[in-house]
């Protein structure tokens, strides 16, 4: 219940950091909210009536955190895309420390690094549910912001796409890939070649489990697909068969090594507080 926004004017006493902290708990309060309501209704659902009533607000008091529904959606992909950018940085140095234990050569760990980032891809629809579908949606969806919104999200989305970028490129570095051709975008700029087959394979991979939304059904799952596309697009760019056959069962390794330290409590974990009403 949010019955004490309206009176924000009122409470003019408050010492400005209190009041900048109740406010901003209660933007991410409303952002939650919005995302129950894409993973109830889809991205169509999400309205500016639909999250009023849904934390009993006065339609008009959203206006003040959201100044349009195009400002929303845009804060709530950007938050999606923030927790995904922190899901991938954290995998980065996951997978680099891993490489460098493993004892393999410098083209076996590059691709095995990249064969972990796409089994990580493939399965976000199950570990970050409420984040991959708003983000496939999005995708799909016209006319849910405005350019200027839209702007806003393109350096955050760009700095989700660094990682793969940053994999692809160490890949070439070490001679796993092969530098690939020289490419101009629609208005003739220059456009890296790492950028170009992160693009590519993140489309790729997102057709793939795209699929799993079929009604007729397949003979495989999405994920299956994009493992598939994802050597496929690797060994098109260069890389030597061998050696991705000896780096997908480390990928593997890892992913299982992951899953078991993910599983275990961490004994100097501050356990979270009790949730109870209001304060």
């Amino acid at each position: 219940m949010f019955s004490d926004v309206p009176s924000e004017n009122v409470v003019a006493t408050e010492p400005g950091d209190r009041r900048a902290r109740k406010r901003e708990a209660r933007r991410e309060r409303l952002l939650d909210l919005a995302g129950d309501l894409v993973d109830r209704d889809g991205v169509a659902g999400v309205t500016m009536a639909a999250l009023a009533e849904a934390a009993d607000y006065a339609t008009a008091s959203l206006y003040t955190y959201f100044p349009s529904r195009s400002a929303l959606m845009a804060a709530v992909q950007e938050r999606a895309l923030r927790t995904l950018g922190q899901v991938g940085d954290a995998h980065l140095a996951a997978t680099e420390a891993a490489a460098a234990a493993a004892g393999v050569g410098p083209q076996v760990a590059a691709l095995a690094r990249l064969c972990a980032f796409s089994d990580l891809f493939l399965v976000a629809p199950v570990r970050y549910p409420r984040e991959f579908r708003l983000q496939q949606e999005l995708l799909v969806t016209r006319g849910v912001e405005e350019v200027e919104d839209a702007g806003r999200i393109v350096p955050i989305a760009m700095y989700v796409l660094d990682a793969p970028r940053r994999l692809l490129a160490d890949a070439v570095e070490v001679g796993a890939l092969a530098s690939g051709e020289a490419l101009a975008d629609p208005l003739g700029q220059p456009v890296e070649a790492a950028v170009a087959r992160t693009l590519a394979w993140v489309v790729a991979l997102n057709g793939a489990l795209l699929t799993d939304g079929l009604l007729t059904g397949l003979p495989t799952t999405g994920a299956v697909l994009g493992g598939q596309l994802t050597d496929a697009l690797l060994v098109g760019w260069g890389a030597r068969r061998e050696d991705l056959a000896a780096a997908r069962p480390l990928a593997r390794s890892w992913a299982e090594q992951a899953g078991a330290a993910a599983a275990e409590p961490d004994p100097g974990a501050t356990a979270p507080p009790a949730s109870g009403g209001p304060a």
